[in-house]
């Protein structure tokens, strides 16, 4: 029994418990879905596989309507509701109407179609907009980074920026989230390792304190410590380009070394800065609105040249933003 209860807490933990709860939430749906038309929600009462199917289909459209919270929601959300009440109903001890058969490892056709012609409907302006490079750049005229208060903030908010553009980043990897129970959690000083004169350093004791190191730093990776969608202590890399500032090397750099000057643990996370001006004092967490707002800065400046709208850019718009870039440059999609 303790081996089971073991196995089960496993499996229970494979998922955050914010998916967890989505889950259920769905499931309870489900369950009013089934009762408003008179069935019960294991199906057991509809013999066929096909007739389950086509009340998976219809509380699909339903779903694809009105979402969790009145409002239409895209494809790919669809397909996660109807993975959660499959996965329900199979809790339960049923049958996955999902399936054309019980060992399947694929939808029925008919319900890849469907959801196939759910993505084709989705409209490519509910898709997060793609930040450019142009914009990056933009950031040194949006801000102030001689501020007296506010200038140093503002450079690790500009660091922060090509950090993630670089390295395709989620917001909740190098920003502050509430989400606590999030797969993606922000990378610490400790998860930095940097290449000096030859010589690999891990952030918190990399030699930082002349300012002149940074254009030194050779080679830079982040170690993917549970991140999202990824292996569990990868380490992803760049090399210094030539650029003296939008450089993923460098500007990892300046993070490190801001963090390092402050004496800051191993385990801070990279998005923390301390504000040294006299009324403050004190360590400052850099959130998602910084970071948008920023953006959106220089998407108003550069609107004329670049086209585009600065209600289109949010935090989230850097990862998109750096793999369109990759595609443009021909890297190979993979």
């Amino acid at each position: 029994m303790r081996d089971l209860g073991a196995a089960l807490q496993a499996s229970a933990e494979s998922t955050t418990g914010k998916t967890r709860r989505a889950g259920s939430k769905i499931f309870a749906r489900w369950i009013a879905f089934a009762r408003s038309l008179g069935c019960d929600a294991t199906l057991s009462t509809v013999p066929r596989p096909e007739d389950k199917l086509c009340y998976m289909l219809v509380f699909a459209l339903r779903f694809r309507q009105t979402g969790q919270t009145d409002n239409p929601v895209r494809a790919g959300a669809v397909d996660k509701a109807l993975l959660a009440v499959g996965k329900g109903l199979t809790d339960l001890g049923v049958d996955d109407p999902r399936k054309p058969d019980p060992g399947s490892r694929h939808n029925h056709p008919l319900l890849s179609s469907f959801l196939k012609r759910l993505k084709d409907q989705d409209s490519p302006s509910t898709r997060t907009y793609p930040v450019n490079i142009t914009i990056v750049q933009g950031l040194l005229e949006a801000l102030d980074l001689r501020d007296p208060v506010w200038g140093e903030l503002n450079s690790h908010i500009v660091d922060l920026i090509i950090v993630a553009f670089y390295w395709l980043l989620r917001p909740a990897e190098y920003l502050y989230s509430t989400d606590a129970e999030g797969r993606s959690q922000a990378f610490r000083l400790c998860d930095i390792h940097l290449t000096i004169d030859g010589a690999v350093y891990v952030g918190s004791a990399a030699p930082l304190n002349d300012a002149n190191t940074i254009r030194r730093i050779s080679h830079a990776t982040l170690t993917f410590v549970d991140q999202k969608n990824a292996v569990r202590g990868e380490q992803v890399g760049h090399r210094a380009n030539d650029n003296p500032f939008f450089c993923p090397v460098k500007a990892l750099g300046r993070i490190a070394r801001r963090l390092h000057l402050r004496n800051a643990d191993p385990l801070t996370p990279i998005y923390f800065h301390y504000n040294a001006h006299g009324d403050h004092l004190r360590w400052y967490p850099v959130k998602p609105t910084f970071v948008t707002n920023a953006l959106r800065h220089s998407a108003t400046l550069l609107e004329p040249t670049t086209g585009i709208s600065p209600a289109l850019i949010s935090a989230r718009s850097l990862r998109p933003g750096g793999a369109t870039a990759l595609l443009c440059a021909g890297v190979d999609k993979d």
